[in-house]
């Protein structure tokens, strides 16, 4: 029987974990969610969330994925063998792997907007319209409708596919040579890549505004079921 792959290292491990749990929600939509419900009162639900749901999920997740030393059907399944009085749990695990898969989908074709606009940005090809740019020029939208897109739209196309080619080969490379790795590269490079644009920002004009209108708190937005 062939061994499963293991961590090289605990760091690895650890910037790994960090990236899956760190990603578009944490860096482009907090901001943006924080701004619309009430500034700096925002972080009371937010931190009550975290406490209540997000923590002690992701404990239950890794604590079930090393007990079991396997993915999330087989750690489910393996579950259900060890304790015949717990019932099969083996579909939660396979519903877990879809709702991966989808969020891998658009996230694919989000990445590889970026990798477009990396190249892009050496001649900020996008001029004083962001907005019209990347409807207009970019993904070739007739409005905000994407389905009024044509198709198919290559330097998008492409992007997306190398984005997947590199996806699939740091995944066959295993879990040391190949994730473990990617993220040992890539994690500090995001942290160093968002320290950058956080000191970009708070040089811009307007930037102490900006940030006074962003977190001084509005606590009456507490009161609002929607936050």
């Amino acid at each position: 029987m062939k061994q499963r792959d293991q961590w090289g290292s605990r760091l690895g491990f650890v910037l790994a974990a960090v990236g899956s749990a760190i990603g578009l929600g944490n860096i482009w939509r907090f901001p943006y969610q924080a701004y619309n419900n009430g500034g700096g009162a925002f972080l009371v639900p937010y931190f009550i969330a975290l406490l209540t749901a997000g923590i002690p999920l992701i404990i239950l997740e890794f604590g079930l994925g090393h007990k079991m030393r396997g993915a999330a059907p087989s750690a489910f399944a393996r579950l259900t063998t060890k304790n015949k009085n717990v019932n099969n749990w083996e579909w939660l695990g396979w519903f877990q792997t879809f709702l991966s898969g989808v969020i891998a989908t658009y996230y694919t074709v989000i990445i590889g907007w970026a990798l477009s606009y990396t190249f892009l940005s050496f001649k900020q090809s996008w001029g004083d319209n962001p907005t019209e740019y990347f409807t207009q020029t970019y993904s070739q939208m007739s409005g905000v409708d994407a389905f009024t897109a044509s198709f198919p739209i290559w330097h998008i196309v492409l992007a997306v596919f190398a984005v997947w080619a590199i996806c699939f080969a740091i995944l066959f490379s295993g879990v040391k040579k190949g994730v473990e790795a990617a993220n040992k590269i890539f994690m500090p490079l995001l942290i160093v890549m968002v320290l950058i644009i956080l000191f970009k920002s708070i040089t811009l004009d307007g930037a102490k505004n900006g940030l006074n209108f962003l977190f001084t708190p509005n606590f009456s937005k507490l009161k609002d079921p929607n936050v």
